[in-house]
């Protein structure tokens, strides 16, 4: 299977680039946590919140048919076709986005109103998204053309100079201004690299793309991806809204801290689209069902034990990373961490959906599980705080899962592990969890001695009861960063 390798080598460098994200993304946290105080968390989320809300209403999921169709066209050797269709996006993409950016200006004072901030950390957020869509095209342009390498350096770009910009700005007194002013200008650098890279990769051409196809394709993705920032931001607008900013931000630490668990999979989701849609594109689709029954055994093997043992030791790890007073989420996280393999699935089935031109599942699945979600959200908030809100996610991340394996009669057979991954899991929890209720020295201590258990029980556990194929094995270990050097890779550039 030739294009396994070049999922394999996109992996790999999504990996890279995930790594690197949380890393920063992790640093990040733990200054923002003793910069910041929980109020201030809150508002800085508020305004994370309003830059996704711009990039899900105006972006109109067009990435993702850039990534669909450039692909498959360079699969099915039309680089013409692959050009105009980049073309026909950006114009739809900036049809979209400029007038959402003045909207936005115009209603600066009540959005600062609400995040508690000033009109300049609201308006320095929303120029971000504005650019932030550009290079989100840029990146789907490179994924369409299997430039895993140089996407990867994109996002890792992004990551670094927003981040470590707004750290800097923040420390010397600038607090949640900074934090905006340091997105933005890692937005712009990022530009600057995205326009760089891709020069001269796509030619102007004279053939007409219909908009009608690239919509058919982008809006039920874009209806999920509506659903998905409901899901996303719900539960941390309505605890703000009950509880307060405190609590709020006492909350998105807690999801923050759960999101670096998609390092074990986005990257092997992200290079799956523009792999199998390069596969659809060349007729050979016999490999799409070997690929994704390899991706979900690998994803159940590896996920599903991590996420029970990180929500093992909630408490500690909290309390090491944040401090005590971000501690008191640590029941929220459990809770979070516990039903990330569900997320996980869910992303691996809609790549594949994706490449094969079946959106209205992955739409369907996304307005089902929100429906729900909004339900229990609606239900246990109030009295249960931030514990209803995360029981709200695991109902939403399940609900979306089972309804998505329904509708697109999914293949049982990837799933063919799980019951040695759940005995995996299962010893994994049965070491940590005495250490972490019963053991009592200092919290450092105790993760030291909580990691060291993790890592002798899950390496025994691989050996003996093996819920990986020797097959899959060499996949991970052409995926990871071993021995320090890529896999060789037969992507074309």
């Amino acid at each position: 299977m030739a294009k396994a390798k070049d999922l394999a080598s996109g992996t790999f460098y999504l990996t890279v680039m995930q790594v690197s994200q949380y890393a920063v993304a992790f640093i990040f946290y733990i200054v923002v946590a003793r910069v910041l105080s929980p109020s201030e968390v809150g508002s800085f989320s508020l305004l994370l919140m309003i830059l996704a809300v711009f990039n899900t209403l105006t972006l109109l999921a067009l990435n993702n048919a850039v990534m669909k169709y450039v692909s498959e066209n360079m699969g099915a050797g039309d680089g013409e076709c692959a050009a105009s269709v980049s073309h026909k996006a950006l114009k739809l993409i900036l049809g979209a986005s400029l007038p959402a950016l003045a909207v936005g200006f115009a209603s600066s004072p009540m959005l600062s109103a609400y995040t508690e901030t000033g009109v300049l950390e609201v308006s320095s957020i929303l120029i971000s998204a504005f650019i932030l869509n550009l290079t989100s095209y840029y990146g789907a342009v490179m994924y369409g053309l299997s430039m895993f390498r140089q996407v990867s350096a994109q996002n890792v770009l992004y990551t670094f100079s927003s981040r470590f910009a707004g750290l800097f700005l923040a420390f010397v007194g600038l607090k949640v201004l900074g934090l905006s002013l340091g997105f933005l200008a890692g937005s712009v650098m990022t530009l600057l690299y995205s326009a760089a890279v891709l020069r001269g990769k796509m030619s102007r051409s004279k053939r007409h793309f219909s908009s009608a196809k690239l919509l058919r394709f982008s809006l039920p993705v874009y209806g999920a991806n509506v659903i998905g920032l409901m899901q996303s931001w719900l539960d941390v607008a309505v605890l703000s809204g009950i509880a307060g900013l405190g609590a709020a931000g006492t909350y998105y630490i807690a999801v923050s801290s759960v999101a670096p668990l998609s390092i074990l999979w986005a990257p092997l989701s992200s290079a799956l689209l523009p792999t199998l849609s390069w596969i659809n594109g060349s007729g050979r689709r016999g490999e799409i069902a070997e690929l994704h029954r390899r991706a979900l055994r690998i994803a159940t093997a590896i996920i599903l034990p991590l996420s029970v043992a990180l929500a093992s030791v909630s408490h500690t790890a909290l309390t090491v990373v944040y401090g005590g007073k971000f501690a008191e989420a640590s029941l929220p996280f459990t809770i979070l961490a516990s039903s990330a393999i569900l997320t996980a699935y869910t992303s691996i089935l809609s790549a594949e959906l994706q490449s094969v031109g079946k959106t209205k599942p992955i739409f369907l699945a996304g307005l089902t599980s929100t429906a729900a979600y909004a339900l229990m959200l609606s239900a246990t908030a109030s009295w249960l705080g931030q514990v209803g809100a995360a029981l709200s996610r695991a109902l939403l991340a399940a609900v979306g899962f089972f309804t998505l394996c329904a509708r697109a009669q999914a293949d049982v057979r990837g799933f063919g592990n799980l019951r040695r991954s759940l005995a995996v899991a299962a010893a994994v929890a049965a070491a940590l969890t005495p250490i972490e209720l019963f053991l009592e020295i200092a919290a450092y201590v105790k993760a030291l001695a909580e990691a060291a258990t993790l890592l002798i029980v899950a390496f025994a556990c691989f050996k003996l009861i093996k819920p990986l194929e020797s097959e899959e094995i060499k996949i991970v270990k052409s995926i990871v960063p071993w021995k320090h050097r890529p896999p060789n890779s037969s992507v074309q550039r």
